[in-house]
């Protein structure tokens, strides 16, 4: 009966010793490092407006919800995953529901990235979270120089993505226009707001704090620890009802406080000249050649 015991114990205790690294194992490595993804293409962002929509030269003032979201969790091999890679978007349509991001009106810009995976650990995964924001950089770049538009933009980041945040943040201008149009940041539930204040500088004057905390929280499983896992076990993403509250009324002080207080600025030329079909008569050359150049479409 001892021995029996005894030879139990050790299969527990190697089980729990060895249980990660055999599923990692298992699982394999990446031999080649994703392509940064192209955000003029839909397919690398998780979620972005069927239509552009109106400027800020229009009434209301609109403003957008820029999400941030979380990498992989459910089991991956090590190295980098695509931005277009399927888990990336089960989870972000996962995360969406919980929070009932997809039942609301908001305007939502949330850019794939390449993910780092949740069995690389170390060195590893500090490469790919170069990567991941290396992403970020560039996604946000492409928001700010061809979607936003003059919009407001309130940020959204959910748990685990500080990494992340600091990248989308470092490209924000500093400039009083654009700071009067950012509506700050919201922050998963226990964030430090006063450091990310510090970091981000200053917001529109419609809000007395920049960065919030929201009841968005990452949970894993309540048997993970019995189970082969990973480094990043697999995460469920939940909020209180009144999260979606708590972004509407932002999003919608911010329209409010910039319809009475900034400057409205004029619509693009662009935006409209190509509705605008102008007749440009031909040119008749000496030789009764007619030239037409300048007409639409040549």
């Amino acid at each position: 009966m001892r021995r029996i015991l005894i030879a139990a114990a050790i299969l527990v205790v190697g089980w729990f010793a060895l249980k990660d690294w055999a599923f990692a194992f298992m699982l394999g490595e990446a031999t080649t490092e994703p392509e940064a993804p192209d955000y003029y293409y839909d397919e690398v962002w998780l979620e972005r407006p069927a239509e552009q929509p109106q400027g800020g030269w229009a009434e209301p003032w609109g403003v957008d919800l820029f999400v941030i979201p979380p990498p992989v969790s459910s089991p991956a091999r090590k190295g980098s995953l695509p931005a277009n890679h399927e888990k990336l978007h089960e989870e972000y349509e996962a995360l969406s529901e919980s929070l009932q991001l997809g039942a609301s009106n908001l305007t939502i810009y949330t850019p794939a990235y390449r993910s780092p995976s949740p069995a690389s650990r170390g060195r590893m995964r500090d490469e790919e979270i170069k990567l991941a924001q290396a992403d970020l950089t560039a996604a946000m770049k492409r928001y700010l120089s061809a979607e936003n538009r003059l919009r407001g933009v309130v940020i959204l980041a959910t748990p685990d993505t500080e990494p992340l945040l600091y990248a989308a943040l470092q490209q924000l201008p500093d400039t009083e226009e654009f700071r009067q149009r950012f509506g700050g940041v919201l922050l998963p539930d226990g964030k430090d707001t006063e450091r990310w204040e510090e970091f981000m500088g200053n917001c529109s004057p419609a809000f007395e704090a920049c960065a919030i905390q929201t009841t968005m929280t990452g949970q894993s499983g309540a048997l993970a620890w019995l189970t082969p896992s990973l480094p990043r076990q697999a995460q469920s993403y939940v909020a209180e009802p009144e999260l979606i509250e708590t972004i509407e009324t932002r999003l919608q002080t911010l329209t409010n406080w910039l319809d009475l207080n900034a400057e409205k600025p004029a619509e693009p030329f662009d935006t409209w000249a190509a509705d605008e079909v102008v007749d440009v008569a031909p040119i008749h050359r000496p030789n009764g050649e007619q030239d037409i150049s300048g007409e639409r479409g040549d």
